[in-house]
């Protein structure tokens, strides 16, 4: 499973390293009109070597992140002091829109140079190094993150297009009468299949949210390792949807918005004498739902256990303290 994910992530690093999006390059041009509109401000050669070397890519189309990165970096170097206090304002402003509120006020308290004081021409051109390699970090990091959220809700996707069909077969058999009468019904693999999109689809929306705030790389970094656990919330929301099945059945969870099943299984026939295997088969062939809506009953309540994956533990939980506290209470 890992190893389509470094594919990923592989040929991504790649696209950032020779293609830059529409809209840098627009940013680019715009930034380039600005240098070529002062033509007589004298560019140092190792300066102007650079610039020449980023526009030649840009005619080939070449550009990349980090290409821009550096040109924005010399127009700014190039700025005369009077324009440092806008261009701080600026960036502050887009470093605020991009990293959040929560990283700016942290940036904040670091008592960065005060515009509205007086500022040595040094400290504000080092505030604005500091703010682009934070902007362009997140221009870049972003589209990664997208990715991986993207790739993810690709497989979801699949992993249920491929469960939808194998109930539809499991249906198509048992109507055409392939299957013989004795044969278990498909409600036990309908509540499993259930419980466990409940669990992928929690799981795809936990990854949805996750903050942008933050250590970029970090965010990154927590998507890629978190890959491999990717469908343990379907396997714990499959075990979760049967024990609210058996729960159901036993007459532990009860009331009006819980399924009832068929008469047989409340009546509790009599197989003590029998061994385990048909006892467990005769509850697989009667633990049917009485009618349509107790059947729609426990196609949604198996989807709560697989999505809220606290409810069947918390519901456990709950058993274990009020046995206890009978316990306590008869002696």
């Amino acid at each position: 499973m890992m190893k389509p994910v470094k594919q990923l992530f592989t040929s991504r690093r790649q696209d950032f390293q020779h293609a830059l999006p529409p809209h840098g390059i627009l940013y680019f041009d715009l930034l380039d009109a600005e240098l070529r509109s002062k033509p007589h401000q004298p560019i140092d050669q190792d300066f102007g070597m650079v610039i020449s070397d980023i526009r030649k890519k840009r005619e080939e189309h070449s550009l990349t992140w980090n290409d821009l990165y550096a040109f924005d970096l010399l127009v700014t170097r190039l700025l005369p002091p009077e324009r440092l206090s806008r261009e701080v304002w600026s960036l502050r402003s887009r470093y605020r829109d991009v990293a959040g509120l929560r990283e700016y006020e942290a940036y904040l308290s670091s008592r960065p140079p005060d515009l509205a004081g007086q500022v040595e021409e040094k400290d504000l051109r080092a505030d604005i190094e500091y703010l682009l390699s934070q902007i362009y970090l997140r221009y870049a990091i972003t589209p990664m993150n997208q990715e991986v959220s993207d790739h993810i809700s690709r497989r979801v996707t699949s992993v249920i297009l491929i469960g939808v069909v194998i109930i539809i077969l499991v249906g198509l058999v048992k109507i055409i009468g392939v299957m013989e009468e004795k044969t278990p019904p498909a409600t036990l693999f309908l509540v499993m299949f259930v419980g466990a999109m409940g669990g992928l689809l929690s799981m795809q929306q936990r990854y949805q949210s996750v903050s942008r705030e933050g250590d970029p790389i970090h965010n990154i970094s927590e998507l890629m390792q978190n890959w491999s656990r990717l469908f343990l919330p379907a396997i714990s929301g499959a075990i979760f949807a049967v024990l609210l099945y058996m729960l159901v059945i036993a007459g532990l969870l009860e009331g009006e918005l819980f399924p009832k099943f068929l008469p047989e299984v409340t009546k509790q026939p009599e197989h003590a004498n029998q061994p385990m295997g048909t006892a467990l088969s005769d509850l697989l062939q009667q633990g049917r739902p009485g009618s349509r809506r107790d059947y729609a009953k426990l196609i949604i309540w198996s989807f709560i256990a697989g999505f809220a994956e606290r409810y069947i533990p918390d519901t456990l939980s709950r058993f274990i303290s009020r046995k206890e506290a009978d316990s306590k209470n008869a002696v």
